[in-house]
Formats: structure tokens, C-alpha cells, sequence
């Protein structure tokens, strides 16, 4: 099962992702090199991937780094799929970046305390994800 984090600079004071603006468009964080950069500085295991991909893999985690496809990083989108060591790696680019990063299956800010979610429950509300996914404009 893949972990979804929804990373960029919300507005001041903004901690869930249910909070953020209607129609309200992250800033810039940089062009699609200069992130990679500082994503690499973070994480130089960093592989290249193709259409604005980064591939973070290790011992202890496996991330997949969306920088999107125009000519300005507005945010990232990580795809955690599975390993203990992932939350520190995945903190640790979004330091670099600048940005905050958002669970998307709780809505709230990732901390260092956070894991992945367990199995969907059968009768699961993905209001969360579905607010992440209206947010990303790929």
C-alpha cells in the first residue's frame, strides 16, 4: 500500500489540509533543477527518474518524489511504499525544499512520530485523500 505525503508552504498557521483556501495556489519553491538539488542534498541516493521523478531508495525506505511536470515547483507529492526509515528521509527533503509536508490519509502536518496507515477499513472515509487530490494540479 502506497503512503501518500502532499508537501508545500501553506499560508501561515495552516496545520490540516481541510484548512487550506479554496482556490488558493501554493507559491513557487523553485524550478523543477534547483529542487531536485536540494532534494538531493537531503537524500544523495536520489536517482533520476523520468517526467519529474526522483527515486529515493534504501535499507529502510522506498520514496518516489513528484516535482510535476511545469517549469515552477509549486509542490511535491511523495509516494512512501513501505520501509521504517522513510518518515526521517522524507522529513529531511522537505526541510531542504522548504516545504511542509501533509499526511494525506489523516490530512495533518507529517511529524517524526507519524507511520503509514494500516489497512482501509471496509467502510473507510477517504475525505482526506479526496481534498489532496482536488489540491494537486498536475
Amino acid at each position: 500500500m502506497t503512503w501518500d505525503v502532499y508537501a508545500l508552504r501553506p499560508p501561515h498557521g495552516v496545520r490540516r489540509l481541510e484548512d487550506l483556501p479554496e482556490g488558493w495556489l501554493p507559491p513557487v519553491v523553485g524550478d523543477p533543477g534547483a529542487v531536485a538539488a536540494r532534494v538531493r542534498e537531503a537524500a544523495p541516493h536520489a536517482e533520476p527518474g523520468s517526467g519529474g521523478w526522483l527515486a529515493l531508495r534504501g535499507p529502510d525506505h522506498d520514496v518516489d518524489v513528484a516535482l510535476g511536470k511545469g517549469v515552477e515547483v509549486r509542490d511535491l507529492t511523495l509516494y512512501v511504499n513501505g520501509g521504517d526509515g522513510a518518515v526521517p528521509v522524507v522529513l529531511a527533503v522537505c526541510r531542504a525544499v522548504g516545504v511542509v509536508p501533509f499526511d494525506t490519509e489523516t490530512g495533518d502536518v507529517l511529524t517524526e512520530d507519524s507511520r503509514p496507515p494500516g489497512p482501509p477499513a471496509d467502510d473507510a472515509d477517504d475525505e482526506p485523500r479526496g481534498f489532496w487530490r482536488r489540491l494537486v494540479r498536475r
